[in-house]
């Protein structure tokens, strides 16, 4: 797996942006672009809850590329992983530990390139990384705290 940055992603927030297609970035690119450095391997993004906004953010990933690592029906999924060729992941969130119209209501807006991408609040990406608890989503909190600390 190859470390990027949250430019590397810059095609598919315009693509997303352009398809309006209701998304919100979480995880490692949404820490990042909050201001704690750190590796990021993949995307990760929240779509809007309605079978209809879901399958449109997945019919325009796979026009820009990206296959789906298994082949079933969304409605079955929590989150489905795709893969392009430039090796890229994204990992695209059904359902999420925080429901989407709260993640959307407080989500931050930030230009990357050339287009607005709306990323978690940091309150709701410290609930989301507290609730996983994995040890990187830790080393997260803590580089978030600071951030918050010193706004």
């Amino acid at each position: 797996m190859i470390a990027k940055i949250p430019a590397a992603y810059s095609d598919v927030f315009e693509l997303l942006d352009r398809h309006n297609i209701r998304g919100v970035v979480v995880s490692g690119v949404a820490v990042v672009l909050h201001g704690h450095l750190r590796p990021v391997f993949d995307l990760d993004i929240v779509v809007a809850s309605t079978p209809d906004e879901q399958n449109r953010a997945l019919q325009a990933l796979m026009l820009a590329g990206f296959m789906p690592s298994i082949p079933v029906p969304l409605n079955l999924l929590t989150v489905l992983r795709m893969f392009d060729q430039r090796e890229r992941e994204i990992d695209v969130f059904m359902k999420y530990h925080i429901p989407f119209n709260e993640l959307w209501a407080d989500s931050a807006q930030i230009r990357v390139g050339d287009s607005m991408v709306r990323i978690a609040s940091l309150e709701h990406l410290l609930r989301a990384k507290r609730m996983v608890g994995r040890p990187h989503d830790l080393l997260d909190v803590e580089g978030l705290l600071a951030i918050k600390q010193s706004q």
